[in-house]
């Protein structure tokens, strides 16, 4: 079973990977989980995120997402993390100085991560990019966070 939920990943099938990952239990969810990181490693994918190309940001977003429903994420959890990102992505778009917003984020994202241990997934993948970022590959970045959160809900994360 796991290696055929990891195969619709690897060819991007993610709406029915989403259908089939939505129905498990949670420890099939976890043992599902530990297969896609071995082949897809997040934390090191997120090392070259700036490199990577739409196809694997989104693979990327998919398998982060994947582990944070199978830690139990809920989407309030990183709800704070979304709102803050929008708000610096706006002030990115209107060509404002955002490096102290994103030194914020990422503290923020530290406190989410102690408060919610679910969020941790999330958080080790976000931690190896933003140090990374500034106005210019914002978009980039804040993009990634939507696909999370959309493939969060996909995967059958709860609200």
């Amino acid at each position: 079973m796991s290696s055929d939920l990891v195969e619709l990943v690897e060819q991007e099938h993610f709406v029915e990977f989403g259908k089939k990952f939505e129905r498990l239990n949670r420890w099939e969810k976890k043992s599902v989980v530990e297969e896609v990181d071995k082949k897809f490693k997040p934390v090191e994918e997120a090392e070259k995120f700036f490199e990577l190309g739409p196809s694997d940001v989104n693979k990327l977003a998919l398998v982060v997402a994947a582990n944070a429903v199978a830690s139990g994420l809920k989407t309030s959890q990183i709800r704070k993390i979304l709102n803050m990102s929008g708000n610096i992505y706006r002030k990115a778009r209107n060509k404002k100085d955002v490096s102290a917003d994103i030194a914020k984020l990422r503290y923020v994202l530290a406190y989410v991560a102690a408060r919610h241990r679910e969020i941790l997934p999330v958080a080790e993948v976000l931690d190896r990019i933003i140090p990374k970022l500034d106005g210019e590959n914002y978009e980039k970045f804040h993009d990634f966070l939507q696909a999370i959160v959309a493939y969060h809900k996909l995967l059958g994360g709860r609200d």
